[in-house]
């Protein structure tokens, strides 16, 4: 049995934080790919503070385990 990784509190903000990255990609020019979308996730994460982490951790895990 699959189990949904988005805890209920923090999907909204996870679909949230992922937009933003997409956004951020496409202002950049980059090419908007897996790659880049998780690369600003994780710079992001690094930069975060309380609880703010995890959402961009599950937001990570989404992005890894649906685009592969």
């Amino acid at each position: 049995m699959q189990t949904n990784i988005i805890h209920s509190d923090y999907e909204e903000d996870v679909h949230k934080v992922i937009g933003q990255a997409v956004s951020r990609v496409v202002a950049s020019g980059k090419p908007l790919n897996k790659e880049s979308i998780l690369s600003l996730l994780r710079e992001s994460e690094q930069q975060s503070v309380d609880g703010t982490r995890e959402v961009y951790a599950v937001a990570i895990r989404k992005v890894s385990k649906e685009m592969d």
